[in-house]
């Protein structure tokens, strides 16, 4: 495992799209991210929208469709996005950004994600470890993470508790043990009992910790990062902009690999 840093950052530039690939699984989230229904197991990209209902379409990630002409850009989403150069302010988040990796790295992977997604799970499980020994390890490159929290309450509630856990220098140990220990979509995996024993299984400050829990002292910022996404058009979760590319879903990982070495080339 690579030697965990946090670093500052301030939001991230929302490239344009310009081209498309892949499917996408499908499911609905009504009124926004503060209420979801539970949508199908797998992939996950939101709905958002009074009375819709969940649906499902092949592909390897969860969409969230917004009122009016985002709707549009979240029917063209697709696996992999090339983004064009010139790009819109993202909303600043006025707190440390959790980053992966050493801050003399070249290229930067902003992956915005859900604890609770099923396909983020995949993601962390089988390509996020290749990514670490082969680019992340070695320096090359750093990984910048974005709350998309988007799937209930408990995405909240896990996204505010990995800030807390941030607060004590541990932002990346819980963000691995809360993807380890996923098990459904507001049914109380991530309850903030939960979230408060993951805490003391990692030897954090009890006291603390669990007023950071139950105050929801980052909320704030997790809403801002969610305000970040819906100003960038973004509509899957996990979603990655690597350079002057965009990728949604787990991907294999040669497709992160082709956008990572482009991105190192200049490219």
């Amino acid at each position: 495992m690579s030697k965990r840093r946090r670093a500052t950052s301030h939001g991230a530039d929302a490239p344009t799209p310009t081209g498309q690939a892949g499917p996408a699984r499908e499911s609905t989230i009504p009124g926004g991210p503060a209420a979801s229904r539970r949508p199908p197991a797998g992939p996950r990209r939101p709905t958002a929208g009074r009375g819709s209902r969940p649906q499902r379409s092949a592909g390897g990630f969860r969409r969230l469709v917004l009122p009016g002409f985002l709707a549009t850009a979240a029917l063209a989403a697709a696996a992999i996005l090339y983004v064009a150069a010139t790009s819109t302010p993202a909303v600043a988040v006025k707190e440390q950004r959790p980053v992966l990796g050493q801050a003399t790295a070249t290229v930067v992977i902003r992956e915005y994600g859900d604890f609770q997604c099923p396909s983020c799970g995949a993601f962390f499980r089988s390509i996020e470890p290749q990514i670490r020994a082969a680019y992340i390890d070695p320096g090359k490159v750093r990984l910048e993470w974005h709350d998309f929290a988007w799937i209930g309450a408990e995405s909240r509630d896990a996204a505010n508790a990995a800030r807390c856990a941030g607060d004590q220098g541990r932002f990346w140990d819980y963000h691995d043990l809360l993807y380890r220990n996923q098990g459904g979509e507001n049914v109380g995996a991530f309850s903030k009992d939960r979230l408060k024993s993951f805490g003391a299984s990692l030897g954090l400050d009890a006291a603390t910790f669990d007023s950071c829990v139950d105050g929801g002292y980052h909320q704030g910022a997790v809403q801002a990062d969610f305000a970040d996404v819906s100003a960038q058009g973004f509509n899957g979760t996990p979603t990655f902009v690597i350079g002057n590319r965009r990728i949604v879903g787990a991907q294999p990982f040669a497709v992160f690999q082709a956008a990572i070495d482009a991105a190192l080339a200049g490219g």
